[in-house]
């Protein structure tokens, strides 16, 4: 009868351990190292296992797993990759480690704590954009936003392209450690990072052998006025023009007049601010438009650089374009479409002025709102111009800076 009540503690006590190592294993796990015929690679994915049965692989149900207390063991059944599909021995589980063999493979988990990490993640320092130049090769600009509670934005911006990447971040102060999951291997920054420094202004990762530097971008103190309406708006029902007579509210009507207004002037000069695609930081450069005028001559002419550049800074086989069709309403702009909504005071880097504030649809499609300066002929003191479009919209500000 001893005997029997022995058997049957101490079946009772590997049931319950074989019952905390279930219990252990629920949560969420992150794959730091898996060895493979004795090749590392660093994968880097997150996996959950959930009380119901099923587990979760980087936030997608993949199927369904149990754990086999006679083998001491991970069953899982994937429908959605075959190669999670198997057994896994447990080798080594605790609170923060899990360690399987997967047919020869040893695989390294890390146990993530949702809130421990959402408080280490706060006094991190981390949080907001940060700028690495030239990375990852030469003539690369990498803007690493850090959202809370634990997400990251990466923008690749060269000439020509804007790449996008997303995915979760981990602080962990204790080891001096950052995380980044959701990143491909050959990606900067990819898996584990050694902190260096983190500064009020400044960063050092090391990541593979490598020193990666970044400093801290401040927040444009450019504001982000989307434009919502349409083309549509300037039509009725039945397809015709409502803002013909808008014409007459226009400041600068007498060709005459803006030409005598723009006699002392030789230049414009505007800040034009890009808006980075993904992010809310601009890049910012100078366009300066030539005026051409005089009492001699019956014409005038405003270099238009609301294309986005000048004829000092053109793009390869690019040609400045002529801009002397001043009879145009909103000259040296070349819109046909628009509408008067009112009027404001506002300031630039120029000064402060009085302006007539005019919506528009430009040729290509895209939305703009445009403050002409009432009192100065031709001098236009701010212009957005807004292409919402998800794919190859764009956000670009021109800010009048200096009058010459």
């Amino acid at each position: 009868m001893k005997k029997l009540l022995f058997i049957m503690f101490v079946f009772m006590a590997l049931a319950g351990i074989t019952s905390a190592q279930k219990a252990e294993l629920l949560g969420s796990w992150l794959m730091t190292k898996a060895e493979v015929n004795g090749e590392v690679q660093t994968p880097y994915f997150v996996t959950e296992f959930k009380e119901d049965g099923r587990f979760f692989v980087m936030g997608m149900d993949a199927g369904t797993w149990e754990f086999n207390t006679t083998e001491n063991s991970i069953i899982m059944k994937s429908e959605l990759d075959k190669d999670f599909n198997g057994e896994e021995k447990v080798l080594k589980l605790s609170k923060k480690e899990l360690l399987v063999d997967k047919n020869g493979a040893k695989l390294l988990y890390r146990k993530i704590d949702a809130p421990a990490i959402e408080k280490e993640n706060e006094h991190s320092g981390l949080f907001g954009m940060w700028e690495f130049t030239d990375e990852p090769y030469a003539g690369v600009i990498t803007l690493l936003t850090f959202s809370a509670p634990d997400e990251f934005t990466m923008i690749q911006k060269e000439e020509g392209s804007v790449a996008r990447l997303s995915g979760t971040w981990i602080f962990d102060q204790e080891e001096a450690l950052l995380f980044m999951i959701g990143l491909r291997g050959e990606d900067i920054l990819h898996g584990e990072n050694k902190v260096i420094r983190i500064h009020d202004d400044a960063m050092e990762l090391e990541s593979n052998g490598k020193l990666f530097k970044a400093k801290r971008k401040a927040k444009s103190a450019q504001k982000i006025e989307r434009l919502s309406f349409t083309e549509a708006d300037f039509y009725t029902e039945e397809g015709d023009y409502k803002y013909y007579e808008d014409e007459e509210k226009l400041p600068w009507r007498d060709f005459g007049e803006m030409k005598m207004g723009l006699l002392n002037i030789k230049q414009l000069v505007y800040n034009y601010a890009t808006l980075i695609n993904g992010t809310d930081a601009f890049e910012n450069k100078t366009l300066t438009a030539d005026v051409q005028a005089s009492l001699e001559e019956e014409g005038f002419s405003v270099d238009n650089i609301f294309i986005g550049y000048d004829r000092y800074n053109l793009p390869e086989d690019a040609a400045f374009p002529e801009n002397t069709e001043y009879y145009k309403p909103l000259y040296p702009l070349m819109v046909d479409i628009f509408r008067v909504v009112g009027n404001e005071q506002i300031t630039t880097p120029a000064g402060t002025f009085d302006c007539t504030v005019v919506e528009a649809i430009a040729d290509s499609g895209a939305r703009m709102k445009m403050w002409m300066i009432s009192d100065k002929l031709g001098v236009y003191a701010k212009v957005i111009v807004d292409d919402p479009d998800d794919s190859f919209g764009y956000y670009f500000v021109y800010e009048l800076k200096e009058i010459k």
